[in-house]
């Protein structure tokens, strides 16, 4: 249809046919956003589902370490768990129930937070916080301290609930000891004085103060061979 032609049409037409292309344009595009909408509530829904059902299973974790109750840690923590720390020590589940059940063992309140989960089918990925106190006992040689972290932590289901099978720790502040006031020096230190790396046995990871040691030692030697006896004239 060549332009002239569609002018000579009534101009009453031409504006009824502009105003329904536009209603049905916005129309389509309504439609379009409404599937995209409730997929994101629904998500949105999921996760929180999902993060309330796993924080349930890490208050029963906490409160299992806390009343040193080795059954409840049982139903927590699956046969095939392993844990690694923040310093990179890894044990299984057999090991930390035989830590916690050492008469020496330190005591703390562990309060893990559960901010995320990922689904894939039977096996949930939990990322979250936690704080750790420490309580101070002559027997365990500790002192009254709090960690604060993050964690990774892997579930699988089981018996109609969740197991852990796998933990990680990553510290986000130091220690703080209480009664205990910070030096200038240590003040202006960073917060995390190690690497958020893997820690494997055997290997050594050098320190400013064994640089400072090493040249040290270097120029004494140098010094030493510089200062040989004069031959007798």
């Amino acid at each position: 249809m060549t332009m002239q032609r569609f002018l000579s049409f009534p101009r009453h037409f031409i504006l009824s046919g502009l105003v329904f292309g536009v209603i049905l344009a916005t129309t389509s595009i309504s439609h379009a956003q409404l599937p995209m909408e409730s997929n994101a509530q629904q998500s949105s829904v999921q996760m929180a589902q999902n993060v309330a059902e796993l924080q349930k299973v890490a208050d029963r974790w906490d409160e299992a370490v806390y009343q040193h109750d080795q059954y409840a840690l049982e139903l927590v923590l699956a046969p095939q768990y392993i844990d690694i720390s923040d310093t990179g020590e890894v044990t299984n589940r057999d090991q930390q129930i035989s830590e916690m059940m050492m008469k020496d063992a330190p005591h703390f309140q562990l309060t893990q937070k559960v901010v995320s989960v990922r689904m894939v089918g039977d096996v949930a990925v939990a990322n979250g916080t936690y704080d750790r106190v420490f309580q101070g006992n002559k027997l365990s040689r500790t002192k009254s301290k709090t960690e604060r972290g993050v964690f990774s932590q892997v579930y699988v289901r089981a018996r109609n609930s969740w197991e852990c099978i796998n933990s990680q720790r990553t510290i986000i502040q130091e220690p703080v000891v209480k009664g205990k006031k910070k030096s200038a020096d240590e003040s202006n230190e960073k917060q995390l004085n190690h690497d958020l790396g893997f820690h494997f046995p055997g290997t050594h990871h050098s320190s400013s103060s064994d640089s400072g040691s090493g040249s040290t030692s270097t120029s004494g030697a140098t010094s030493g061979s510089n200062s040989t006896a004069q031959p007798q004239q």
